[in-house]
């Protein structure tokens, strides 16, 4: 095997020349190509357009670092609780109120979902644990993908270099393959599309060309004042005038309108690709109109139709008896995102109290306050 292809195995976990060409040539549809992934941007590989689609390259694209932004900074602002049926557990487990001891449940929620955006799967490191065997507040560590060894079927075997206990680690599975698995031929060719829309932002198409359609070549000098008095006329007059040796001719659809419709119809894409609402991703589309009369609704559909995905992939995780008791459920706190307004929520308490199903100690709770007694 030569130099490189060593290189190459040893990056992605390969020990056989065999396996390497095997693997880099046709890589089976199930199988997990982040190892190429890796190869690329170790080496730089790419297509014919010289383009190597990564995290950095990908959020240059407005709609994908828009989507990005909804996932990781909602989530972020959630916090994740225990529940025992429909009730609270008797016990909050610790680390689920702080994983990582050098950062917030914040912060480690928001680099989750943006792993989990981007790659097939992000994982948490178990590196302490309490007394009762669980998960120790602060003893969980958030895994980077630069800094995880994965083998061809996309088993993480390392952790920052080191052999990872299959007990100790808490893997999620994002609901895809995540964007630069799934699409990075979409991500190219809007990287391609950006690309040619800022050389034509650099160098415009004329809306009007002169040719000379006389016998006599005309010196710098004089193409200069022809155009200058060209424009003048179009200035003061709103007509211009040509003798017969100067054909005038209009552009009719100019490269800059072709690219501002083809990158519409490819933030649409974009949008589609990452499971993103229109709306969401400020991407118009043509006969749809959405109207909130507040912003839960808002939120809600939010959650509905992107959030849950990924709050799911997290939840359902951390629900399994390594990481949570058995009969206990693992879930997000979404009010943070869809409590109602004040006067929404003393309308529905003020139905509440009149009809009898709730009373004052359990508005109080909401509310997290003592409040005066409504009269029923």
């Amino acid at each position: 095997m030569s130099k490189f292809g060593a290189a190459v195995a040893k990056a992605i976990g390969l020990t056989d020349a065999v396996q390497l060409s095997q693997a880099l040539a046709s890589p089976p549809e199930w199988a997990d190509s982040s190892h190429l992934n890796i190869v690329s941007q170790l080496y730089g590989l790419a297509d014919s357009s010289g383009i190597t689609v990564t995290r950095k390259t990908a959020l240059g694209l407005p709609v994908v670092a828009k989507g990005r932004r909804l996932l990781a900074t909602n989530l972020g602002r959630m916090t994740l609780v225990n529940r025992k049926g429909n009730r609270p557990a008797p016990i909050q487990l610790g680390y689920l109120q702080q994983p990582e001891k050098d950062r917030p449940l914040a912060a480690t929620l928001t680099w989750t979902a943006d792993a989990l955006y981007f790659r097939p799967r992000t994982w948490w490191i178990v590196k302490e644990r309490d007394f009762a065997g669980w998960p120790a507040r602060g003893g969980v560590k958030l895994l980077d993908w630069a800094d995880a060894t994965i083998d061809t079927a996309g088993k993480l075997t390392h952790a920052w270099g080191e052999p990872v206990v299959a007990r100790d680690v808490i893997q999620f599975d994002a609901p895809d393959g995540g964007l630069l698995h799934d699409h990075a031929g979409l991500l190219r060719r809007a990287i391609v599309l950006n690309r040619a829309a800022s050389l034509a932002e650099e160098n415009p198409v004329p809306g009007v060309v002169l040719e000379n359609q006389g016998q006599e070549k005309l010196l710098a000098p004089q193409i200069v004042d022809m155009l200058e008095s060209w424009m003048e006329a179009r200035r003061r007059y709103g007509v211009a005038y040509t003798d017969k040796n100067i054909k005038a001719t209009e552009m009719r659809a100019s490269m800059e309108n072709l690219l501002i419709e083809g990158r519409k119809q490819m933030d649409l894409d974009l949008a589609r690709a990452a499971g993103l609402p229109a709306w969401a991703a400020d991407v118009p589309v043509e006969g749809s109109t959405l109207n909130y009369q507040n912003r839960s609704s808002r939120a809600w559909e939010l959650i509905d139709l992107f959030l849950a995905t990924y709050m799911t992939a997290i939840t359902s995780r951390l629900s399994m008896n390594d990481c949570t008791p058995i009969g206990w459920q693992t879930t997000f706190d979404t009010d943070e995102l869809t409590r109602p307004d004040m006067k929404s929520r003393f309308d529905t308490y003020a139905v509440g109290l009149e009809k009898g199903f709730i009373d004052q100690t359990w508005i109080e709770a909401q509310e997290g306050q003592q409040l005066k007694e409504i009269a029923s």
